[in-house]
């Protein structure tokens, strides 16, 4: 198909230029297609690509190649943010670029800076401080003076050890590009995809090849930034480095995938956002999509309601389905299974692998296999102290009961208490009734048993959601070790029925049908976020929808999201 005006424009335009992709705009083709030009066009010029994601990464480069061929594979580079500039730093600098810590000895370093300077406060306090810090070109300090005691810490730990976490690479390629230290990349052009999710430091390291000389792309969407917690600029960050380069301003404003009024609908709510680049996006499609708002009675209706729907449709995998947070997704997936509705989870856990889940199946393979992990996780989940589950489990005997009734003579050695004991000797007795029917093939009463043992310690939500689970369990066929099995691999892998996700992995996605459910205040939007932002994230989800789309929310959970007649589908 050939290049639309705005396409080709974004293309062909020389020097430094800022391209506003809208959703389903062709974003990627253009940016292969402007990177082939620019190489075909100088046989010697050398071009870098930068993208935040690996996959991204490889896509672009197969893009590149296939549009200007493989020769010029030789003066390409593609790579994330992180990896060009360690390139960069090992190639260039005459400094050492000191060790690199894994992801666990971070972790290890601030947790000792935690405990050291901030331990009344959330050890998540700490990490999201640092990781501001790590964020900046340039850190001032606003926040609680032991929070900033503890990020002083870490960084002078990681200048006495010599050594640097992954987040310093980006920011020392700037300092010392900045302090002629080292020279920018040997390049003449930089392009840069997903542009509105720069932090600072990356914002600085793009300005300063386009200070030194390197034609600088800018490409994205300030409308799809759903990354402020991780630091991210949007809008701002874009306006700021185009108005420094005084970037041309290209626009791909035709959306190749919403029907006409899927994307009217999403464009009204996202013009309601003050922080934007005004765009005239429109639908190349002239077709009218269906949209339905509903409004069900709590979370496992309307999960339910959703599960039946689909099923209705006998196209299960045309359809995903998306939420603010994965917990919300664990109602869709229970109520998938329960149907055996087939389903796959994209970047969340699947239910069965999650606190209640994974201590309810655990606890069931005990009674099938005797094992002791899941008599530790049970006596956790209701309430005993980690640190005397821990000490229990070095406690060693032939059988599981063997290990009980030793534990239940020197618990107290141990640091248990008489409410600790109680617990003990009941999951006990409990362990040998549960034996003995499953041995005689009762199944459904073990599942039943199990789930009321658990059901009793936990919170409500909890055994609500235990309920479910023990529903899931009586419907599946067999033994009681083979619905344990059925139940733990009924996800499948993408593309295997209906995609499960929150709306921040659907983005760069799209499905023939999309539901959106949990459309209620206080969640979407966010309590926890700026309405900006939350509704940048409901513009997303909206036009992830070729031809149907259908938003849910729950009595129960709340009012109905103010995005629903911000967009005007109800």
């Amino acid at each position: 198909m050939d290049l639309n005006p705005f396409q080709e424009r974004a293309v062909s335009t020389n020097g430094h230029c800022t391209v506003l992709a809208c959703p389903g705009s062709g974003k990627t083709r253009v940016l292969a297609e402007r990177a082939a030009r620019l190489l075909n066009g100088h046989e010697r010029g050398r071009l870098c690509a930068v993208t935040f994601t690996r996959d991204a990464a490889n896509e672009l480069k197969s893009r590149i190649l296939s549009a200007c061929g493989q020769a010029a594979a030789v003066r390409l580079a593609i790579g994330t943010f992180h990896s060009i500039a360690l390139s960069q730093i090992r190639r260039q600098s005459s400094n050492t670029l000191g060790r690199l810590i894994s992801d666990g000895e971070r972790l290890s370093l601030i947790r000792r800076c935690w405990q050291q300077h901030a331990k009344r406060l959330p050890l998540e306090s700490v990490i999201q401080a640092i990781d501001t810090a790590k964020s900046r070109v340039q850190w001032n300090p606003t926040g609680k003076p032991e929070i900033e005691a503890a990020v002083i810490a870490y960084s002078d730990i990681l200048k006495a050890e010599g050594a640097m976490d992954f987040a310093d690479i980006t920011l020392k390629a700037v300092r010392e590009i900045n302090s002629d230290a080292m020279p920018p990349l040997s390049i003449r052009w930089l392009l840069v995809d997903e542009a509105q999710d720069m932090d600072e430091v990356q914002l600085e390291w793009v300005k300063a090849h386009g200070s030194r000389g390197v034609e600088i792309t800018l490409v994205g969407d300030d409308d799809q930034s759903l990354y402020t917690f991780r630091h991210a600029l949007g809008y701002p960050g874009l306006k700021r480095i185009s108005e420094h380069l005084s970037s041309a301003m290209l626009p791909l404003p035709v959306n190749y995938r919403c029907a006409e009024n899927i994307l009217d609908h999403a464009v009204k709510l996202i013009n309601h956002n003050k922080e934007r680049a005004h765009k005239e996006i429109e639908s190349a499609r002239k077709v009218t999509g269906e949209v339905t708002v509903l409004r069900l009675s709590d979370r496992w209706s309307e999960a339910d309601e959703i599960a039946a729907r689909i099923q209705s449709t006998r196209l299960s995998e045309q359809w995903a389905v998306l939420a603010r947070t994965n917990r919300i997704l664990d109602h869709v997936e229970i109520a998938f299974t329960d149907i055996g509705l087939p389903y796959y989870r994209v970047g969340g856990k699947s239910v069965w692998d999650k606190t209640v889940g994974s201590t309810y199946l655990g606890l069931l393979r005990t009674v099938c296999d005797r094992s002791w992990t899941g008599v530790s996780n049970a006596l956790f989940f209701a309430g005993m102290d980690s640190a005397v589950v821990n000490k229990l489990s070095d406690i060693q005997g032939p059988t599981c009961h063997d290990r009980l009734d030793q534990i239940v003579t020197k618990l107290d050695q141990l640091g248990g208490t008489e409410s600790d004991i109680s617990l003990i000797s009941n999951l006990r007795l409990g362990l040998r009734a549960w034996e003995d029917q499953e041995s005689k093939g009762r199944a459904l009463l073990v599942i039943h048993a199990v789930a009321a043992w658990l059901a009793e310690r936990a919170t409500d939500e909890q055994a609500l959601l235990l309920r479910r689970l023990e529903g899931v369990l009586c419907k599946l066929n067999g033994r009681l070790a083979n619905r344990l099995m059925q139940a733990s691999s009924r996800a499948g892998k993408p593309g295997d029925g209906t995609a499960i996700m929150t709306l921040h992995a659907a983005k760069g996605l799209e499905f023939d049908s999309v539901w959106i459910l949990g459309a209620e205040d206080g969640n979407l939007p966010h309590v926890d976020s700026t309405p900006e932002e939350e509704r940048r994230l409901f513009y997303v989800g909206m036009t992830r929808a070729k031809n149907h789309l259908i938003v849910s929310s729950a009595t129960a959970d709340g009012p109905i999201s103010r995005f629903i007649q911000e967009s005007g589908i109800g």
